[in-house]
């Protein structure tokens, strides 16, 4: 290899070519073209069997009448339709392969969600949102404290105005 392919090789914009023993496919060789994507149709469908398994008992009703298990069954058809898309579309076109999983993120978003659970009843819902708001905020590694407490506050507000006052959900707004 000459001085000047060493050079070029080692630039930040060169793109090395597949080495003459690597598969040509890349990162998603195989049936698999996008792997990203079967991954999240894959959760996709399992998202929405879990909803329609625990659904199962409620009442579905009609699109009139509908009863409490209308909306959580149709958004697990919605949901699984959309999982099978995701999962055709993952051995039609080429991906993305899938990335480390980051768990500081995943943590404190899902954090964020128990936090919620565990504060909703003791703070009200307008300090519980906030707090949920705020903890999954730190999952990001730009955090912009005027955007996080301008989010916080609109969705907290949002979300007092829209179940305890416009859909009369037994949810108190302050402590």
């Amino acid at each position: 290899m000459s001085e000047s392919e060493v050079r070029d090789r080692a630039s930040p914009g060169h793109q090395a070519g597949p080495s003459p023993g690597a598969p040509s496919g890349g990162p998603a060789s195989g049936p698999v073209r996008g792997p990203t994507e079967l991954a999240a149709g894959l959760f996709l469908l399992l998202c929405a069997v879990l909803g329609w398994w625990f659904g199962q008992p409620l009442k579905v009703g009609t699109a009139y009448r509908m009863g409490p298990g209308y909306v959580p069954i149709m958004l697990s058809w919605v949901m699984g339709a959309f999982g099978v898309v995701l999962c055709v579309m993952a051995f039609v076109h080429r991906g993305p392969a899938l990335e480390k999983w980051r768990i500081k993120p995943i943590g404190l978003v899902l954090g964020s969600l128990l936090v919620f659970a565990l504060t909703i009843e003791r703070t009200g819902l307008l300090i519980a949102s906030i707090l949920a708001v705020g903890m999954a905020s730190l999952a990001s590694p730009q955090q912009r404290l005027r955007q996080t407490v301008l989010l916080a506050v609109c969705l907290a507000a949002f979300a007092c105005v829209l179940f305890p006052l416009a859909l009369q959900l037994p949810l108190r707004i302050f402590p």
